[in-house]
Protein backbone atom coordinates (compact mmCIF):
# COMPACT_ATOMS: atom_id res chain seq x y z
CA UNK A 1 0.00 0.00 0.00
CA UNK A 2 1.34 3.60 -0.88
CA UNK A 3 -0.16 6.15 0.19
CA UNK A 4 -0.31 10.50 -0.29
CA UNK A 5 2.00 12.55 1.84
CA UNK A 6 -0.81 13.80 3.54
CA UNK A 7 -4.40 13.68 2.73
CA UNK A 8 -6.81 16.41 3.91
CA UNK A 9 -9.03 15.51 6.84
CA UNK A 10 -12.61 15.49 7.40
CA UNK A 11 -13.77 18.32 9.66
CA UNK A 12 -14.01 17.92 13.06
CA UNK A 13 -17.14 17.70 13.08
CA UNK A 14 -17.13 14.87 10.22
CA UNK A 15 -14.87 12.98 12.60
CA UNK A 16 -17.39 12.92 15.79
CA UNK A 17 -20.09 11.88 12.68
CA UNK A 18 -18.47 9.61 10.73
CA UNK A 19 -15.78 7.53 13.25
CA UNK A 20 -17.69 5.17 15.07
CA UNK A 21 -16.71 2.25 12.41
CA UNK A 22 -13.48 2.84 12.88
CA UNK A 23 -12.18 4.27 16.23
CA UNK A 24 -10.23 2.16 18.20
CA UNK A 25 -9.95 4.81 21.46
CA UNK A 26 -13.71 5.13 22.24
CA UNK A 27 -17.42 4.95 21.21
CA UNK A 28 -18.39 7.71 19.25
CA UNK A 29 -21.89 8.85 19.95
CA UNK A 30 -24.37 11.42 18.38
CA UNK A 31 -22.67 14.54 19.98
CA UNK A 32 -25.36 17.10 21.45
CA UNK A 33 -25.06 20.28 24.28
CA UNK A 34 -26.99 19.77 27.13
CA UNK A 35 -31.10 20.71 26.41
CA UNK A 36 -30.05 22.44 22.44
CA UNK A 37 -28.38 21.58 19.44
CA UNK A 38 -25.38 23.96 20.48
CA UNK A 39 -22.58 22.82 20.67
CA UNK A 40 -20.26 24.74 22.92
CA UNK A 41 -16.87 24.14 22.02
CA UNK A 42 -13.77 24.95 24.14
CA UNK A 43 -9.90 25.25 22.57
CA UNK A 44 -7.46 24.10 24.62
CA UNK A 45 -3.94 25.11 23.04
CA UNK A 46 -3.84 27.72 20.94
CA UNK A 47 -1.54 27.45 18.55
CA UNK A 48 -1.10 26.91 15.05
CA UNK A 49 -2.92 23.49 15.08
CA UNK A 50 -5.37 24.83 17.73
CA UNK A 51 -6.59 27.37 16.06
CA UNK A 52 -6.94 25.28 12.48
CA UNK A 53 -9.05 22.70 14.63
CA UNK A 54 -10.91 25.14 15.55
CA UNK A 55 -11.47 26.24 12.08
CA UNK A 56 -12.57 23.19 11.26
CA UNK A 57 -14.61 23.09 13.90
CA UNK A 58 -16.52 25.93 12.82
CA UNK A 59 -16.73 25.33 9.67
CA UNK A 60 -18.34 21.75 10.31
CA UNK A 61 -21.75 22.92 11.41
CA UNK A 62 -23.85 26.00 12.02
CA UNK A 63 -25.10 25.03 15.14
CA UNK A 64 -21.37 25.13 16.46
CA UNK A 65 -19.64 28.26 18.81
CA UNK A 66 -16.24 28.64 20.21
CA UNK A 67 -16.92 29.97 24.13
CA UNK A 68 -13.79 29.73 25.44
CA UNK A 69 -10.20 29.46 24.86
CA UNK A 70 -7.23 28.46 27.39
CA UNK A 71 -3.62 28.30 26.46
CA UNK A 72 -0.22 28.66 28.32
CA UNK A 73 0.66 32.49 26.95
CA UNK A 74 -2.08 35.02 26.81
CA UNK A 75 -0.20 36.02 23.51
CA UNK A 76 -1.17 32.88 21.80
CA UNK A 77 -4.23 32.81 22.57
CA UNK A 78 -4.94 36.51 21.75
CA UNK A 79 -3.14 35.98 18.03
CA UNK A 80 -5.16 32.67 17.70
CA UNK A 81 -8.87 34.51 18.73
CA UNK A 82 -7.29 37.77 16.09
CA UNK A 83 -7.25 35.33 13.52
CA UNK A 84 -10.48 33.49 13.88
CA UNK A 85 -12.41 36.75 14.43
CA UNK A 86 -10.71 37.50 11.07
CA UNK A 87 -12.54 34.82 9.10
CA UNK A 88 -15.71 35.96 7.68
CA UNK A 89 -16.48 32.43 7.57
CA UNK A 90 -16.70 31.52 10.96
CA UNK A 91 -16.31 34.58 13.03
CA UNK A 92 -20.11 34.50 13.99
CA UNK A 93 -19.30 31.42 15.55
CA UNK A 94 -17.03 32.96 17.80
CA UNK A 95 -17.82 34.24 20.95
CA UNK A 96 -15.16 34.03 23.98
CA UNK A 97 -15.77 36.88 26.09
CA UNK A 98 -13.00 37.99 28.12
CA UNK A 99 -13.49 35.72 31.33
CA UNK A 100 -13.44 32.98 29.06
CA UNK A 101 -10.05 33.56 28.17
CA UNK A 102 -7.80 31.66 30.26
CA UNK A 103 -3.96 32.00 30.66
CA UNK A 104 -1.51 29.49 32.73
CA UNK A 105 -1.19 26.00 33.50
CA UNK A 106 -4.50 25.93 34.78
CA UNK A 107 -6.09 26.72 31.88
CA UNK A 108 -7.39 23.06 30.84
CA UNK A 109 -9.55 23.08 34.14
CA UNK A 110 -11.19 26.46 33.86
CA UNK A 111 -12.04 25.75 30.35
CA UNK A 112 -13.20 22.37 31.24
CA UNK A 113 -15.64 24.29 34.00
CA UNK A 114 -17.24 26.93 31.57
CA UNK A 115 -19.81 24.85 30.46
CA UNK A 116 -18.52 23.82 27.13
CA UNK A 117 -19.58 20.30 25.44
CA UNK A 118 -16.91 19.31 23.20
CA UNK A 119 -12.59 20.39 23.85
CA UNK A 120 -10.51 20.64 21.51
CA UNK A 121 -6.92 19.25 22.61
CA UNK A 122 -4.18 20.51 20.97
CA UNK A 123 -1.25 21.80 23.09
CA UNK A 124 1.70 20.66 22.97
CA UNK A 125 1.66 16.84 23.29
CA UNK A 126 3.26 16.22 27.06
CA UNK A 127 0.19 17.57 28.69
CA UNK A 128 -2.88 15.70 26.23
CA UNK A 129 -2.63 12.32 28.53
CA UNK A 130 -3.19 14.49 31.99
CA UNK A 131 -6.00 16.95 30.07
CA UNK A 132 -7.58 14.03 28.39
CA UNK A 133 -8.21 12.54 31.43
CA UNK A 134 -9.14 15.43 32.98
CA UNK A 135 -11.84 15.88 30.38
CA UNK A 136 -13.20 12.83 30.50
CA UNK A 137 -13.88 13.35 34.22
CA UNK A 138 -15.43 16.04 33.38
CA UNK A 139 -17.95 14.67 31.10
CA UNK A 140 -16.47 16.24 28.04
CA UNK A 141 -16.32 15.28 24.46
CA UNK A 142 -13.07 15.11 23.21
CA UNK A 143 -10.96 15.98 20.07
CA UNK A 144 -7.37 15.09 20.64
CA UNK A 145 -4.32 15.97 18.14
CA UNK A 146 -1.90 13.43 18.00
CA UNK A 147 0.01 12.01 19.06
CA UNK A 148 -1.90 11.45 22.18
CA UNK A 149 1.23 11.09 24.64
CA UNK A 150 5.21 11.21 24.24
CA UNK A 151 5.95 8.31 26.71
CA UNK A 152 4.84 4.87 27.83
CA UNK A 153 3.31 6.05 30.72
CA UNK A 154 1.53 8.32 29.05
CA UNK A 155 0.33 5.84 26.65
CA UNK A 156 -0.77 4.14 29.58
CA UNK A 157 -2.87 6.98 31.09
CA UNK A 158 -4.41 7.58 27.72
CA UNK A 159 -5.90 4.14 27.25
CA UNK A 160 -7.08 4.01 30.85
CA UNK A 161 -9.09 7.54 30.23
CA UNK A 162 -10.30 6.14 26.79
CA UNK A 163 -11.92 3.12 28.49
CA UNK A 164 -13.52 5.52 31.21
CA UNK A 165 -14.72 7.38 28.21
CA UNK A 166 -16.41 4.37 26.99
CA UNK A 167 -18.36 4.05 29.80
CA UNK A 168 -19.52 7.45 30.23
CA UNK A 169 -20.52 7.42 26.47
CA UNK A 170 -18.37 10.37 25.42
CA UNK A 171 -16.62 10.82 21.93
CA UNK A 172 -12.91 10.80 22.26
CA UNK A 173 -11.25 10.95 18.51
CA UNK A 174 -7.63 11.70 17.61
CA UNK A 175 -6.19 13.61 15.06
CA UNK A 176 -4.66 10.66 13.42
CA UNK A 177 -6.35 11.84 10.12
CA UNK A 178 -5.47 8.82 7.83
CA UNK A 179 -7.83 6.54 9.58
CA UNK A 180 -10.71 8.80 8.58
CA UNK A 181 -9.30 9.21 4.73
CA UNK A 182 -11.96 6.98 2.79
CA UNK A 183 -9.14 5.92 0.28
CA UNK A 184 -7.28 4.59 3.45
CA UNK A 185 -10.08 2.88 4.63
CA UNK A 186 -10.88 0.99 1.69
CA UNK A 187 -7.34 0.06 1.24
CA UNK A 188 -7.38 -1.07 4.72
CA UNK A 189 -10.62 -2.98 4.44
CA UNK A 190 -9.18 -4.92 1.13
CA UNK A 191 -6.09 -6.04 2.92
CA UNK A 192 -7.86 -7.43 6.03
CA UNK A 193 -10.15 -9.22 3.48
CA UNK A 194 -7.00 -11.03 2.17
CA UNK A 195 -6.20 -8.91 -1.08
CA UNK A 196 -2.32 -9.59 -0.76
CA UNK A 197 -2.83 -12.71 1.55
CA UNK A 198 -1.03 -12.84 4.87
CA UNK A 199 0.79 -9.89 5.51
CA UNK A 200 4.74 -10.64 6.14
CA UNK A 201 6.32 -7.28 6.09
CA UNK A 202 5.35 -3.42 6.36
CA UNK A 203 7.95 -0.16 5.57
CA UNK A 204 6.99 3.04 6.80
CA UNK A 205 8.60 6.17 4.87
CA UNK A 206 8.67 9.44 6.28
CA UNK A 207 11.29 11.37 4.60
CA UNK A 208 10.86 15.17 4.49
CA UNK A 209 12.58 18.71 5.03
CA UNK A 210 13.46 20.45 8.31
CA UNK A 211 10.63 21.43 10.66
CA UNK A 212 10.37 24.66 12.31
CA UNK A 213 12.91 26.07 15.41
CA UNK A 214 12.86 29.31 17.01
CA UNK A 215 15.33 31.17 18.51
CA UNK A 216 15.63 32.48 22.22
CA UNK A 217 14.65 35.49 22.97
CA UNK A 218 15.50 37.84 25.82
CA UNK A 219 14.05 37.74 29.14
CA UNK A 220 12.50 33.80 28.69
CA UNK A 221 13.35 31.49 31.18
CA UNK A 222 14.14 27.45 29.95
CA UNK A 223 10.54 27.01 30.60
CA UNK A 224 9.11 29.66 28.41
CA UNK A 225 11.52 28.40 25.88
CA UNK A 226 11.05 25.32 25.77
CA UNK A 227 7.18 25.72 26.09
CA UNK A 228 7.50 27.98 22.91
CA UNK A 229 9.98 25.91 21.08
CA UNK A 230 8.06 22.81 22.10
CA UNK A 231 8.42 21.00 18.94
CA UNK A 232 12.07 20.85 19.36
CA UNK A 233 12.39 19.29 22.70
CA UNK A 234 11.52 15.71 23.60
CA UNK A 235 9.96 15.89 26.77
CA UNK A 236 7.31 17.84 25.33
CA UNK A 237 7.25 16.40 21.72
CA UNK A 238 7.85 13.05 22.14
CA UNK A 239 10.64 13.47 19.14
CA UNK A 240 10.33 13.26 15.18
CA UNK A 241 9.60 9.97 15.22
CA UNK A 242 6.57 10.48 17.25
CA UNK A 243 5.36 13.76 16.58
CA UNK A 244 5.54 13.49 12.79
CA UNK A 245 6.17 10.10 11.67
CA UNK A 246 3.19 8.86 14.18
CA UNK A 247 0.77 9.05 10.83
CA UNK A 248 2.44 6.22 8.61
CA UNK A 249 3.18 4.26 11.78
CA UNK A 250 -0.21 4.41 12.66
CA UNK A 251 -1.14 3.49 9.69
CA UNK A 252 0.98 -0.19 9.98
CA UNK A 253 -1.02 -0.40 13.39
CA UNK A 254 -4.18 -0.75 11.66
CA UNK A 255 -3.33 -3.02 8.91
CA UNK A 256 -2.02 -5.24 11.90
CA UNK A 257 -5.81 -4.95 13.53
CA UNK A 258 -3.80 -2.74 16.15
CA UNK A 259 -1.67 -5.59 17.60
CA UNK A 260 1.54 -4.54 19.07
CA UNK A 261 4.81 -5.02 18.21
CA UNK A 262 6.54 -7.56 20.84
CA UNK A 263 9.90 -5.95 20.28
CA UNK A 264 11.89 -3.41 18.46
CA UNK A 265 15.37 -1.94 17.84
CA UNK A 266 16.63 1.02 16.12
CA UNK A 267 19.14 4.09 15.85
CA UNK A 268 18.79 7.99 15.44
CA UNK A 269 20.99 10.97 15.48
CA UNK A 270 21.22 14.27 14.58
CA UNK A 271 23.32 15.53 11.55
CA UNK A 272 21.98 18.32 9.84
CA UNK A 273 19.50 20.22 12.49
CA UNK A 274 22.40 20.60 15.27
CA UNK A 275 21.71 24.40 15.96
CA UNK A 276 20.36 25.36 19.31
CA UNK A 277 17.05 26.63 17.88
CA UNK A 278 16.53 22.34 17.31
CA UNK A 279 16.97 21.98 20.85
CA UNK A 280 17.56 18.15 21.74
CA UNK A 281 15.57 16.21 19.37
CA UNK A 282 16.91 14.11 16.56
CA UNK A 283 16.07 14.58 12.59
CA UNK A 284 16.77 10.87 11.32
CA UNK A 285 15.38 7.48 13.04
CA UNK A 286 15.28 3.82 11.97
CA UNK A 287 13.87 1.19 13.51
CA UNK A 288 12.52 -2.01 13.31
CA UNK A 289 9.62 -3.52 14.69
CA UNK A 290 8.72 -7.22 15.05
CA UNK A 291 5.09 -9.33 16.01
CA UNK A 292 5.16 -12.40 17.97
CA UNK A 293 4.66 -13.65 14.05
CA UNK A 294 7.78 -12.99 12.85
CA UNK A 295 6.37 -10.29 10.59
CA UNK A 296 8.34 -6.55 10.66
CA UNK A 297 7.97 -3.14 10.42
CA UNK A 298 11.06 -1.44 8.86
CA UNK A 299 10.57 2.33 10.30
CA UNK A 300 12.35 5.26 8.52
CA UNK A 301 11.92 8.87 8.86
CA UNK A 302 14.75 12.10 8.15
CA UNK A 303 13.55 15.72 9.03
CA UNK A 304 17.21 17.25 6.62
CA UNK A 305 16.83 19.94 4.04
CA UNK A 306 18.10 19.33 0.52
CA UNK A 307 16.63 15.66 0.25
CA UNK A 308 14.33 13.99 -1.73
CA UNK A 309 11.21 13.55 0.33
CA UNK A 310 8.90 10.35 0.50
CA UNK A 311 6.00 10.15 2.78
CA UNK A 312 4.43 6.52 2.51
CA UNK A 313 3.52 3.12 3.90
CA UNK A 314 3.87 -0.37 2.13
CA UNK A 315 2.18 -3.41 3.12
CA UNK A 316 3.54 -6.85 1.43
CA UNK A 317 2.01 -9.88 1.78
CA UNK A 318 2.08 -13.46 0.46
CA UNK A 319 0.09 -12.97 -2.64
CA UNK A 320 1.56 -9.19 -3.88
CA UNK A 321 2.44 -5.66 -1.95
Amino acid sequence: MKGPPMPAPLSRREFIATSAAAATLATIPVVHAGGSDLLRVGLIGCGRRGTGAATQALHADRNVRLVAMGDAFEDRLEESLATLLRDKEVADKVDVKKENRFVGFDACEKVLASGVDVVLLTTPPHFRPLHLEAAVKAGKHIFAEKPVAVDAPGVRSVLESCELARKKNLSVVSGLCLRYDWGFRETVKRLHDGAIGKIVALRANDYRGSNWGKARQKGWTDMEYQMRNWYNFTWLSGDFNVEQHVHFLDVCAWVMKDRYPTSAMGLGGRQARTGPEFGHIYDHFSVVYEYDDGTQLISNCRQQPGCKNNISGHVYGAKGH
